[in-house]
């Protein structure tokens, strides 16, 4: 629930922002092509949970995997962002115009890196979930919103920066301190259990 409330909050920002309209136009055909390759991070929680196995048996083979399926996802549109692939998405297959293909850029070269975000946190949670402690999950989520919510307030209306822009460097920035924030009760239950 805390995480679904960011999305309407993130809608409110980018139409109070510079080029709202673009904005608001560009980051759901922004959104869908980065989910394509989240997707497989977003379902490694379960997977990790499932397959870790008693006292975290197959720990090393799931982490090794999250790495690699991280660094993978994170390339693979990386790659995209910063060629002219990202064109050919964004005109081509998503039907935007010119101009909109043009802003499209620097929004999805910022957010280019959530794929791999989205694998590690979800590694992270499993850890969670698997030792029956998932409060720490909460609290990473709330500091997730939180920082989003923070970082595209002053973007937004002190720096006066553009939606689109503005909204993705949020959520990547939001993301790293969940992450950042999780690392720590992570690496205690490693430690207590390896």
């Amino acid at each position: 629930l805390i995480s679904l409330g960011v999305h309407p909050i993130i809608t409110f920002f980018m139409g109070h922002g510079r080029m709202s309209l673009e904005s608001l136009a560009v980051l759901p055909v922004i959104n869908s092509l980065v989910f394509i390759f989240r997707s497989f991070g977003l379902s490694y929680q379960e997977v990790g949970i499932a397959m870790m196995g008693e006292k975290f048996k197959n720990y090393n083979h799931l982490k090794t995997f999250a790495i690699g399926g991280g660094i993978t996802s994170a390339l693979l549109l990386i790659i995209i962002a910063f060629s002219p692939l990202s064109h050919f998405w964004f005109g081509t297959i998503s039907g935007l115009n010119l101009d909109l293909t043009k802003f499209s850029a620097l929004p999805l070269q910022i957010i280019a890196i959530m794929p791999g975000l989205t694998f590690f946190i979800s590694f992270q949670r499993s850890i969670m979930v698997y030792s029956r402690n998932t409060s720490p999950i909460t609290l990473a989520t709330f500091i997730e919103v939180t920082s989003v919510v923070l970082i595209l307030l002053f973007t937004i209306t002190v720096f006066d920066i553009v939606g689109a822009v503005a909204a993705t460097s949020a959520l990547v920035l939001g993301r790293l301190a969940a992450n950042f924030y999780l690392h720590f009760p992570y690496r205690r239950l490693i430690r207590r259990s390896l």
